[in-house]
């Protein structure tokens, strides 16, 4: 099997990474509306609170780690494919 330029197997790492984020976004922006729609106070308000703050950590911590992570490996697949596979 040659596996050289064969680019068709990044499209669902990409792919992945982008509805991930287009997800993360709509589903803050939806905390977000529920959370100014609530009581300051009540526990639904504080409830959604911790979410969003959770779901925010995770995204602009965790996501661009694994974007790295995912670049990486591309670059890495790219080299290995181009330069690793010439045997004699």
């Amino acid at each position: 099997m040659n596996k050289k330029g064969n680019l068709n197997q990044l499209f669902p790492a990409v792919l992945s990474l982008v509805l991930v984020g287009v997800l993360l976004g709509a589903g803050l922006m939806i905390l977000d509306s529920f959370g100014n729609a609530t009581t300051a106070n009540s526990t639904a308000a504080i409830a959604v609170g911790s979410v969003i703050t959770a779901v925010g950590t995770l995204a602009s911590t965790w996501l661009p780690i694994i974007v790295v992570v995912t670049a990486a490996g591309i670059v890495l697949a790219i080299l290995l494919g181009a330069f690793g596979g010439k045997r004699r």
